[in-house]
């Protein structure tokens, strides 16, 4: 890696900005059809955060050639108390990766939703049936730690180095140094922030912006959703198995919420406000509560963010350290998977001697490509929540409308969004959809 730097004044950077990877550095390959694992690493990447982002991230450095290390700060990984959704925007990658016939195995497909009312009524419906022959695939329910399990499975061992707490990251023209709670320090070329909506990477990174006046104003802002009220989601993925989501705001405009918080009081808590609602299979949510393992049950806060500032010397963001948002929203993973494929793809294209001007280019262009996307999303997200969950007459035309819609329109809407795009360096595997992606890859914000 060459010698470290270790003062932190020593990252003579540019600000973020949204040029292009279009340095004339001879360290950059551009030769066409580049195919398979480097035969010898050009740099190391350190990746803080081994949730989806971070192992995804992981897997497809260890397929391409690239040395890497995780660090987590949790101690082990976590038990089940969450999903995902993976539609064929990244299903595609998947397949790729080899791991579709394994994920399809604890997938529960979506095909249908139905909206009611609190009296177990419904509202409208929105089709799916189309989807997989249209896109490739259905949206899929995933349980979030059994897909984690599947992408370490394919890692060597020992590849994520757990009960590493981040306490400060030193940044230079030469590499990045990362010092943990337990002394354990870690040294690489470049820095990937996967650490979720709390990142330690992302603060460590704002904190030098900020004493050098260089991080915008919002993005000093703190986490916040101003949704008032009681959402309770539930979505039935077969016969036997539900997956519920219990959403509960909390009053106040300067309340900054945590991401879940796993203790027995908060569960209980939780549980008590929505025990008496009726449930579409019959009975109450006491009833579902009751046959659930509470190691299962989690309360989750409502949240969500988009950064504008994403990378700044030899570290970058991906995932909710970047943009957050709201847990029922089924974007969070999925626009996690994006930005891997789109950062892992322009780190491929770098040549053995890679300068620090080569990385900044290609975190630049990374967040050139993906920003508006992900901000987009964010803002569907947004749009989508206060639709799903606002109270009152207006509120339910609206409702009512939008799940009453003919299938000809959600699916030209839903067009518009189709990239499924793949990693570069491994062989292409099929399209599956009849609906080939769009080529308009600045629309591809919505949920699929």
């Amino acid at each position: 890696m060459g010698s470290f730097r270790s003062s932190k004044s020593s990252d003579s950077s540019p600000r973020p900005s949204n040029g292009t990877f279009s340095s004339s550095s001879s360290s950059r390959t551009t030769i066409p059809g580049m195919m398979g694992p480097k035969e010898r690493s050009p740099f190391k990447v350190l990746i803080v955060g081994a949730g989806v982002g971070g192992l995804m991230m992981g897997l497809c450095l260890e397929r391409a050639g690239i040395e890497y290390a995780i660090v987590e700060r949790m101690v082990q990984p976590s038990i089940a108390r969450s999903s995902i959704q993976l539609s064929a925007n990244t299903l595609r990658c998947v397949e790729q990766l080899g791991l579709l016939e394994e994920v399809m195995k604890i997938a529960k497909p979506v095909s249908m939703i139905k909206l009611r009312k609190h009296n177990m009524a419904v509202i409208g419906k929105m089709d799916g049936t189309y989807c997989k022959e249209r896109y490739g695939h259905y949206s899929c329910i995933v349980q979030r730690t059994e897909f984690c399990q599947i992408l370490m499975s394919r890692m060597p061992p020992g590849k994520v180095q757990w009960g590493r707490y981040v306490l400060e990251i030193v940044s230079g023209n030469a590499g990045v140094q990362c010092r943990c709670a337990n002394g354990y320090v870690e040294q690489a070329d470049i820095l990937v922030g996967a650490d979720g909506a709390y990142s330690a990477v992302r603060q460590n990174l704002y904190k030098t912006l900020r004493e050098r006046n260089l991080l915008p104003k919002s993005d000093m802002e703190t986490l916040k959703f101003t949704l008032k009220g009681l959402a309770v989601h539930i979505m039935a993925l077969s016969n036997l198995r539900q997956q519920g989501d219990l959403l509960t705001p909390e009053r106040g405009k300067d309340v900054n919420f945590k991401q879940s918080e796993f203790g027995p009081e908060a569960v209980d808590a939780v549980c008590a406000l929505v025990q008496d609602l009726e449930i579409p299979w019959g009975g109450t949510m006491a009833d579902l509560i009751s046959y659930t393992d509470r190691d299962c049950i989690t309360k989750l806060m409502v949240e969500e963010k988009h950064y504008k500032t994403w990378h700044y010397g030899r570290t970058v963001l991906i995932g909710e350290a970047c943009h957050k948002f709201t847990p029922f929203s089924g974007q969070g993973a999925e626009q996690a998977i994006l930005d891997v494929i789109c950062l892992v793809n322009l780190l491929y294209r770098l040549d053995e001697n890679p300068t620090h001007q080569d990385f900044c280019s290609v975190f630049e262009t990374y967040t050139a490509q993906r920003g508006p996307i992900a901000k987009s999303a964010v803002q569907v997200s947004n749009s989508m929540s206060h639709l799903m969950n606002t109270q009152g007459l207006s509120a339910d035309m609206k409702r009512k409308i939008l799940f009453n819609l003919p299938n000809w329109i959600l699916s030209a809407n839903i067009d518009k969004i189709q990239v499924r795009p793949i990693l570069d360096y491994l062989p292409a595997v099929e399209d599956r959809g009849v609906r080939k992606k769009s080529s308009k890859t600045h629309h591809a914000a919505s949920v699929a």
